[in-house]
């Protein structure tokens, strides 16, 4: 078990801003930060976190909770193995009350990484030199070589190193044999190439095959450290070019990263044998720069360069693509020394919208008019999914290339941004006016708690749960002290509900109490159950506290436990 001393510790370092943009692409508004949640489907932004308080909530799923708690969910991890995931993150030793000593995956990994680029040997040095590597490059990658299965097994045994670890974080895999689990090197006669993390923490490998092996390149499979979804391989390297040029070179491949930044692209990166996808939007809004697609120009290099720029269209982001045609990539050009062409074509690069456009109207005829109709569906299919401006400023472009009168161009408004705290303030079934206004003085009182918990002793002098409406459930979690739970949290990061005062809360308790003894008179019309002198009796206390409730005066009803 992990301390306590560590827990409180980790604690004190979490910021639920920074740990969950490492996840997904946030924004800030106002004095908070939104995004779209990533535990339920939707497109107007619902999912706020607040930094001071350290909380996430979801005002349309109602999901909420703290880094923890997100890690938890989003990686689908235990308690202790988010705690160590952050840790990870934040570079922080946790203590354990246990004596077994916590294997430590990171060094592992430094420890692989030093053996396979002392591995290196004349026969792989002539490949690097022959690919127009230098030494300096060569360094600054941290290039090596994994040998055969035997000599990496016995290195491992060698150093005492726990095989089930080294499994655990990819280095090796395993199969079962007779019964008995044997384990095996992944990378054997490789080019190695270390994959760092944005914290620049090795993560996992890639292996380029230097033998007749049918993959030519692979990576590391995915481990409790590694989701090459997440990563881009030069990062760490390429991130200060990155923030100073405000500008980001996007690749297919390792040599094709290390060629550029010999080159002076100081700023390029590259997926990892994946598309681009939007799990990796977070790590590129890291500064905002602008993003420029460098694929090779052969069918596949297109197609992913398709999907890659209508995902970052949709994104909102800027930037462009460079295609390299006659079978030429970023790596060969460098090796032959046609920089200026590199710098010419980065230069000039193909919008991202007018890239995906382009791509939609030349898989059609548009000789065609039926096929002319489709192509003009799609592209508006396209178009209607980003801002009203961006809509109006490519209609007459789609019109020119498809020689229609710009009227056929039909763009649409995009739905106007609601403020999901505003939307989802107040029950379903609640239409009125009036009722939302109660359903917002109830969360003023709970959040004026929330914020201030010397007041909850006053207001329990008058507010029962049962006066509550909208937030029953919300104000029984605060009287049982459950702080953390969603309902509360969701009412403590609704930036559109304001604590008040003491003096000022008194305002919102008469509200409530009104509104319950009046319908409590009104149900009493209806008893049957009572005499006419009872319910005459009880009709005149009832009016009596209403009208001292109007004139704005805050008195204990004297016989509440009679109603």
């Amino acid at each position: 078990m992990i301390t306590q001393e560590s827990i409180a510790a980790l604690k004190n370092q979490l910021d639920i801003v920074e740990v969950v943009s490492h996840y997904i692409e946030v924004k800030k508004m106002g004095a908070s930060f939104k995004s779209c949640c990533p535990f339920h489907q939707e497109k107007t932004p619902s999912f706020v976190l607040n930094a001071n308080k350290g909380y996430f909530h979801c005002f349309g799923c109602g999901i909420s909770g703290d880094a923890i708690k997100f890690v938890m969910d989003y990686e689908k991890l235990n308690y202790i193995e988010a705690l160590e995931k952050l840790a990870q993150f934040y570079n922080i030793t946790l203590e354990y009350t246990d004596k077994i000593k916590k294997s430590d995956d990171f060094k592992i990994l430094n420890f692989m990484n030093d053996y396979y680029q002392n591995m290196l040997n004349p026969e792989v040095e002539s490949y690097i030199k022959k690919r127009g590597i230098t030494p300096e490059t060569k360094m600054r990658f941290e290039l090596g070589y994994a040998p055969n299965n035997y000599e990496i097994m016995a290195h491992l045994q060698r150093n005492f190193i726990n095989l089930q670890d080294a499994l655990n974080v990819g280095i090796l895999g395993a199969e079962v044999e007779n019964g008995a689990k044997r384990y095996y090197a992944r990378l054997t006669q490789r080019l190695t190439f270390p994959i760092r993390s944005s914290q620049n923490k090795i993560i996992g490998f890639g292996g380029r095959t230097l033998g007749n092996h049918p993959a030519k390149y692979i990576n590391s499979p995915q481990t409790k450290l590694f989701n090459k979804s997440q990563v881009l391989y030069g990062y760490p390297q390429a991130k200060d070019s990155i923030y100073r040029l405000n500008e980001i070179i996007i690749t297919e491949g390792y040599l094709d990263v290390i060629m550029l930044h010999q080159a002076g692209f100081t700023n390029a990166v590259a997926t990892l044998g994946t598309a681009l996808t939007h799990e990796h939007l977070p790590l590129l809004a890291k500064g905002n720069p602008k993003i420029f697609l460098a694929f090779d120009g052969d069918n596949a290099g297109m197609n992913a360069a398709f999907k890659a720029a209508t995902l970052l269209s949709l994104a909102n982001k800027e930037g462009g693509v460079v295609l390299f045609d006659n079978g030429l990539d970023p790596a060969d050009m460098v090796k032959n020394g046609e920089i200026e062409i590199l710098k010419n074509l980065f230069s000039a690069p193909i919008p991202l919208i007018d890239y995906v456009l382009n791509t939609i109207l030349s898989q059609f005829d548009l000789k065609n008019a039926v096929q002319k109709d489709t192509c003009l569906k799609e592209s508006l299919a396209f178009l209607h999914q980003l801002s009203p401006v961006i809509q109006e400023e490519y209609k007459s472009w789609l019109a020119q290339r498809l020689n229609l009168p710009s009227h056929l161009i039909k763009v649409q408004s995009t739905q106007k941004f609601q403020n999901p705290a505003i939307q989802d303030s107040f029950p379903a079934d609640i239409a009125s006016t009036q009722e939302s206004f109660y359903g917002l003085a109830e969360k003023i009182i709970i959040k004026s708690i929330l914020e201030d918990m010397s007041l909850l002793d006053f207001v329990l002098n008058y507010l029962e749960p049962q006066m509550f409406h909208s937030q029953t459930l919300a104000y029984k979690k605060l009287l049982q002290g459950e702080l953390e739970s969603s309902p509360l949290i969701g009412i403590l990061l609704d930036s559109k509900i304001k604590a008040q005062t003491k003096e000022n809360l008194k305002q919102q308790i008469i509200m409530i109490l009104y509104r319950y003894y009046d319908e409590q008179r009104k149900l009493l019309l209806q008893n049957s159950s009572l005499s006419l002198r009872e319910k005459s009796f009880l009709l005149r206390k009832y009016q009596k506290y209403l009208e001292d409730l109007k004139k704005g005066d805050l008195a204990l009803y004297e016989s509440v436990g009679t109603f």
